[in-house]
């Protein structure tokens, strides 16, 4: 039986794709839409073009610009009906004072945990940590992302997940990360995680 719902946040929870390409541009303007892709193919802060300078400056921009982002209300409805059986928890890769931010902003009050690049930029050190502090076996678990690296994270500490392709990665590249499923509707997910 699943107990936590870990959810990714850019491209899962909100479609941050322009905004965060639009920083992106301004950090690198040569970047191509291709090149920003690939570098999800694995942890982000793991590329070598990803320096501790940049993703520094990313987090600042993104905090400045990233105001007032509102979330779908279907998500949110979607999200208040997983939290009556499970227990929801955000695992990103973004600043951790936007993700808190936007949380009390749209009111989602009853993630347990909001875990962003501050706290590890492994999300496999954040599974770890979520997973001992809750008592939680990997079994118990299911993760849902947009990326292909971030499925093989999930893979490597053995949690299942849950791939979107209406976020930054389409179909086919998801699928080389053996997720135990794709979807195309934010609604599947309770769909499917209540089968489980």
């Amino acid at each position: 039986m699943i107990k936590a719902v870990l959810f990714d946040f850019d491209g899962v929870i909100h479609n941050t794709f322009d905004r965060v390409f639009a920083i992106n541009q301004q950090i690198k303007p040569s970047i191509t839409v291709e090149e920003y892709l690939g570098y999800l193919d694995g942890n982000i802060y793991a590329n070598m073009n990803i320096t501790k300078e940049k993703s520094t400056m990313f987090a600042k921009l993104q905090n400045e610009t990233f105001l007032g982002m509102m979330i779908k209300q279907e998500i949110k409805e979607e999200l208040i009906q997983l939290q009556q059986k499970h227990s929801l928890f955000i695992v990103s890769s973004a600043s951790e004072t936007f993700l808190k931010r936007y949380c009390q902003d749209n009111k989602l009050d009853f993630f347990q945990e909001v875990l962003g690049q501050d706290t590890h930029r492994s999300k496999e050190v954040k599974f770890n940590w979520l997973m001992e502090k809750y008592g939680l076996k990997k079994e118990e678990c299911i993760f849902v992302t947009d990326t292909l690296g971030d499925l093989k994270e999930a893979n490597n500490v053995g949690i299942k997940s849950i791939a979107v392709d209406f976020g930054y990665h389409n179909r086919e590249r998801l699928e080389m990360g053996n997720p135990l499923s794709i979807v195309s509707e934010f609604s599947e997910i309770r769909q499917i995680v209540d089968k489980l």
